[in-house]
């Protein structure tokens, strides 16, 4: 029984806690350090790829601010020519609107006069 009291002291938990907490910490380490090993040619590997989009940056934003002033002129041109585009389809469609218009009113003259005719009537 003595020996069950010594072995449940708090000393000799405390002491096996701790040791435990070690062997734990020292068996996290080596496996992140074999990780690290496997990870750090892709972590170099995607740190150039950065270091590359980077430089490319600042080469896109000269292009797109060039891009932008020549842009400009053809966007206010391009607005004009989509409102006379517009115009002009508006006044096809009138156009058009005011042939169908005129083909429907001799179409029903022409069957006036038939009919007229059918009747015994003189045409105007």
């Amino acid at each position: 029984m003595e020996f069950f009291n010594a072995f449940l002291s708090t000393e000799v938990l405390a002491g096996i806690l701790i040791i435990g907490a070690f062997s734990m910490g020292i068996r996290s380490i080596l496996h992140f350090s074999r990780e690290a090993t496997d990870l750090r040619p892709r972590l170099n590997e995607v740190d150039r790829e950065l270091k590359k989009r980077r430089d490319g940056t600042d080469e896109l934003r000269k292009q797109v601010g060039v891009l932008t002033a020549e842009v400009a002129p053809i966007r206010s041109r391009e607005s004009s020519l989509r409102a006379y585009y517009e115009e002009l389809q508006a006044l096809v469609i009138d156009h058009e609107r005011r042939e169908h218009q005129r083909g429907t009113e001799a179409e029903t003259d022409r069957r006036k006069r038939i009919q007229r005719k059918r009747m015994g009537m003189r045409g105007e």
